[in-house]
């Protein structure tokens, strides 16, 4: 699977996993669906700020609300999909179809 993040759009060869606009992520190539959002260094479950997903600290992405479980780097998270940036966006990208 070469997985390939440029910033708005996620895709797998043609096919588009998601796309980011604003702090939201979304499934495929419509809006309909949203998968996570980001409030600062947070990832949120959809639409909501109930259910913390992960949060990013420094160069690592850790597992919940807290840093007691590192799940990896944000530099080794941003080569797993093909991305440049390393901030919660690419995290989140990460979380939702690399985890």
């Amino acid at each position: 699977m070469a997985l390939k993040f440029d910033g708005k759009y996620l895709k797998d060869s043609s096919k588009t996993l998601c796309n980011v606009s604003g702090n939201k992520i979304y499934e495929g190539n419509t809006q309909n669906k949203t998968l996570a959002n980001v409030n600062g260094d947070k990832i949120y479950e959809r639409n909501t700020q109930n259910k913390t997903l992960a949060n990013v600290n420094g160069d690592k992405i850790y597992e919940g609300n807290t840093q007691n479980k590192t799940l990896i780097k944000t530099s080794d998270a941003a080569r797993k999909i093909g991305a440049t940036s390393r901030g919660p966006l690419t995290a989140a990208i990460w979380y939702l179809f690399c985890r």
